[in-house]
């Protein structure tokens, strides 16, 4: 009866350590919360987690993503403006940063975006890779403090629109 108690407890620890080693693999990281809450981030390797303390609650994808952003006017006034299109690819630089908003990535992305192409002003006035650039910068400034950055970015602009 002992040799059964001793094979049982064995194969429990056994179980307990194998759901606790985590194998992140290269290109990702995941973000441990202990009881619902962010305590660290497990960059590619094994890793050791504690058991039903802790969990993996992010699979954060180092690569990049890319969005379609819809159609922006912008210089809308006197009637007329630039509309402008975009496809946009995105990295996430630390996992950490965007644990709390990881949900609505894309969301917290094209929003930026949108608000960086309102803010640029009058598209007229900027043109080809001076829009480019400052689409860039205006984005990125915003983008970085949640952890994310636009790597890459096609811009198509439509003529103006005049009514």
């Amino acid at each position: 009866m002992g040799m059964s108690v001793s094979l049982l407890l064995v194969a429990a620890t056994s179980l307990v350590l194998f759901f606790s080693l985590k194998r992140i693999p290269e290109g990702q990281a995941y973000t441990v919360h202990r009881f619902g809450r962010y305590v660290r981030t497990l960059e590619s390797g094994l890793h050791w987690i504690v058991p039903v303390i802790e969990r993996i609650a992010h699979r954060v994808s180092l690569t990049g993503r890319a969005l379609k952003l819809e159609p922006q006017t912008l210089g809308e006034s006197g009637g007329g403006g630039l509309r402008v299109r975009a496809t946009i690819w995105y990295q996430v630089l630390d996992p950490a940063r965007i644990d709390a908003e990881f949900d609505h990535l894309d969301e917290l992305v094209i929003g930026e975006s949108i608000r960086a192409l309102k803010r640029i002003g009058d598209g007229e006035a900027i043109i080809g890779s001076s829009l480019n650039a400052a689409f860039k910068n205006e984005a990125n400034a915003e983008l970085a403090s949640h952890g994310v950055m636009i790597t890459r970015f096609k811009l198509h602009a439509d003529p103006p629109t005049n009514h």
